[in-house]
């Protein structure tokens, strides 16, 4: 541990003290809390942040994900009220980086890996299905054919993560929270981009694929404990019953 984290420990205790309801002790506690942050140059954003942590995990082998690996992590993020950044270096598969209060960080790591396997072997058993129709249709691919067919696997995955998405609108955030998110990425990280792309475009032939993707997806679920405190075993496989 450094001295910097050992200092940001005693004031953050120092902080905690400060709230005992003897005035003379939290008094006290509130002056030593300024006066050693005064004397080690520490913000209070660096106490805020103190608590945030990060956790990462790959992001697959492209190093331009495809649009339901981004769309899945923003899910993930925003299920478990955390910031997703994307890292990106030449001839390493990108990571995503999950940042947030306590423990979030690491339980948001978690499910995306979980929800990522799930939909990943989604994806390619959806594939598969597509590519015997094609043989059994004896039809020749090309060009286009093959972009169709990949057009199909987003519209697939897209619903996928829609039914999938359903409950994390049940999920409010909290602002205070996000902002002091903000404040810790823009002090570690400085300006960051947005590395998005956009839906695919349904149309009514799609809606089997459609029902295809939403049917996949039902056996997974995000849930939210009571006391707003996450652990990994509240993402679940549902079993057909």
């Amino acid at each position: 541990m450094n001295t910097n984290k050992k200092i940001i420990d005693k004031i953050c205790k120092c902080l905690r003290l400060s709230e005992s309801g003897n005035p003379n002790e939290a008094a006290l506690a509130l002056r030593q809390a300024r006066r050693l942050m005064e004397i080690h140059g520490i913000t209070d954003s660096q106490i805020m942040a103190a608590d945030i942590s990060e956790s990462a995990t790959q992001a697959g082998q492209r190093y331009n994900p495809p649009f339901w690996a981004l769309a899945l992590a923003k899910l993930v993020a925003d299920a478990f009220q955390c910031r997703n950044l994307i890292s990106r270096k030449y001839g390493r598969a990108p990571e995503f980086r999950f940042i947030g209060l306590g423990f979030k960080a690491e339980v948001a790591t978690y499910s995306y890996t979980v929800l990522y396997r799930y939909l990943l072997r989604a994806i390619q058993e959806f594939e598969l299905s597509v590519k015997q129709g094609d043989s059994q249709t004896h039809s020749k691919q090309d060009s286009r054919e093959e972009a169709e067919k990949q057009r199909r696997t987003e519209i697939f995955a897209q619903a996928w993560l829609f039914r999938v998405g359903r409950t994390v609108s049940e999920f409010v955030g909290d602002k205070a929270e996000k902002a002091r998110i903000d404040d810790y990425i823009q002090e570690k990280y400085g300006e960051t981009s947005e590395l998005s792309s956009e839906a695919t475009t349904t149309q009514e032939a799609d809606y089997g694929d459609i029902i295809s993707g939403m049917q996949a997806a039902n056996e997974v679920e995000l849930y939210r404990s009571v006391s707003h405190f996450f652990q990994p075993q509240l993402l679940q496989q549902k079993h057909a019953s």
